[in-house]
């Protein structure tokens, strides 16, 4: 869809869908790519002001599909809501919950306030279309990547940069078509956590890509501040619920 700019005055709502043919754990994946289509609509593109993605909810039954939000200018909410609604019947896609009509909301409420709404808005927008190159191009390596993250990067407070950029730089067109200003932008603003213990920015982009968060350790003092990160070993017995490993010499 490219690089659209969404106005904090947009409109917002969201849709939650799955594959139903498809085993939990699998079919969050496999309900992103049945989704890929409709992203590169000509017709929804011209419309939608920006979305992004994320796992539906916390519950075990959420956890294999997909949480659509968009944002739409208010006059053509009735239209976007019948594109997504034909593509989920055209696709096999099925909602899993109520959608929520296009409405009003200050988004960026409890993750720094109003007055980073359009900023808030924008980087989720991005990470989403970052982190849909990541998945398509190597899911396993977005998924490590993500882990490491959270349980050494973050945790010990170490550069984020370096860390992420020759993976992006790697696997995402979206990532090398920007400026190096708009890259030194998204890397602050992937670092951004504005209001702890609630959750950092980071972990909408950690959530979406891969497939689940921790966030219990927001509120764990041991986390707040600076630790020691750790091992490749200690991260796999963390994520062998999630299906994959990592390599112990694993590098971004």
């Amino acid at each position: 869809m490219g690089i659209k700019r969404t106005s904090k005055d947009d409109f917002w709502g969201i849709f939650h869908v799955k594959k139903p043919d498809v085993t939990n754990g699998v079919s969050y994946y496999k309900t992103l790519d049945a989704l890929r289509p409709l992203f590169k609509d000509k017709e929804f593109n011209q419309i939608i002001k920006g979305f992004y993605l994320n796992v539906s909810g916390r519950l075990p039954k959420d956890l294999d599909s997909v949480r659509v939000s968009y944002f739409v200018n208010k006059l053509n909410c009735e239209k976007v809501v019948v594109i997504f609604k034909q593509f989920f019947r055209d696709n096999g896609l099925l909602e899993i919950k109520p959608n929520e009509y296009p409405h009003e909301i200050i988004l960026a409420k409890n993750y720094g306030g109003e007055k980073y709404e359009e900023r808030y808005r924008n980087y989720l927008v991005l990470e989403t279309q970052i982190g849909l190159d990541l998945i398509k191009a190597n899911l396993l390596h977005a998924r490590i990547l993500f882990a490491t993250y959270r349980w050494q990067v973050r945790k010990a407070s170490l550069p984020f940069k370096e860390h992420f950029e020759p993976i992006f730089k790697k696997y995402s067109p979206t990532y090398n078509s920007l400026s190096d200003e708009e890259k030194d932008k998204f890397f602050t603003d992937l670092a951004f956590w504005p209001n702890p213990p609630q959750v950092d920015w980071a972990h909408m982009m950690v959530n979406f890509v891969l497939g689940c968060d921790w966030n219990w350790v927001f509120s764990d003092p041991n986390y707040l501040t600076p630790g020691k990160p750790l091992s490749i070993r200690e991260i796999n017995k963390i994520v062998k619920s999630l299906g994959f490993q990592i390599p112990i010499d694993w590098k971004p």
